[in-house]
């Protein structure tokens, strides 16, 4: 039976708790790099290379760091070829092979990583009921303009997989509906990012900058391939 990707990480998260580096081999062997033809044309802003720590450094396009970080497992000096990327990844410091833990953003090969800690710390006020299952994880923005940068994470409801752990079986059951990969933008001007918590959210969020956009919630998650087709129309 093909287990989900959800599952898989939240049983890894479980075994990460020391935190030590074979778990984080363990996990990255899991992140593996997609075909960019998957996503389209990514997305890829004029920020300069190197490691943001902070939003304000961030919104200042200034980088905190310019040490040389890696997505890929440098144990094996492996790297995909040039067709490939990650949209989900840890970073690793090349100078120690140690995971990046406490950054805002990393600018790479063009690219930016937002890492779900950041996103979590700077979210809107409504969204405080999501959390990440491994916080250390960066997210690749795959579109973007002047007025939004669109990436997607697995976040689950805080809430709902607390009342879950109580209940066995079931509460299994109702954890695996709790965890989804939830669309997220970063709001330029508000400075501060918006996670699509639900279809009604998304739609909420939507309305009154593309009405055009709005879905009809036949599930609670919105369909996200329709998601980055608006997103691409407002960015």
């Amino acid at each position: 039976m093909k287990i989900p990707f959800f599952v898989v990480i939240l049983i890894v998260s479980i075994q990460l708790s020391g935190q030590n580096k074979d778990s984080l081999d363990l996990l990255q062997d899991i992140l593996k790099p997609i075909n960019t033809e998957t996503v389209g044309n990514l997305y890829k802003p004029n920020y300069p290379a190197g490691i943001y720590a902070t939003k304000l450094d961030f919104i200042r396009r200034t980088p905190s760091s310019l040490t040389g970080v890696s997505p890929f497992r440098r144990k094996d000096k492996v790297e995909p070829d040039n067709d490939s990327i990650y949209l989900h990844t840890l970073f690793y410091y090349e100078n120690t092979n140690k995971p990046v833990r406490n950054a805002f953003a990393i600018s790479f090969k063009g690219h930016v990583f937002f890492q779900l800690r950041a996103i979590l710390n700077n979210r809107n006020a409504t969204d405080r009921a999501q959390k990440a299952d491994y916080p250390i994880m960066f997210a690749m923005a795959i579109l973007g303009g002047d007025n939004y940068m669109y990436t997607e994470a697995e976040l689950s409801n805080h809430w709902a997989s607390n009342i879950a752990s109580l209940f066995g079986q079931i509460g299994a059951e109702i954890a695996e509906g709790a965890i989804w990969s939830k669309g997220i933008v970063w709001d330029i001007k508000k400075q501060e990012f918006n996670i699509f918590k639900s279809c009604k959210d998304y739609n909420q969020f939507i309305e009154t900058l593309y009405p055009l956009g709005i879905q009809a919630c036949e599930t609670q998650q919105p369909d996200l391939e329709f998601v980055r087709k608006v997103m691409n129309s407002i960015k």
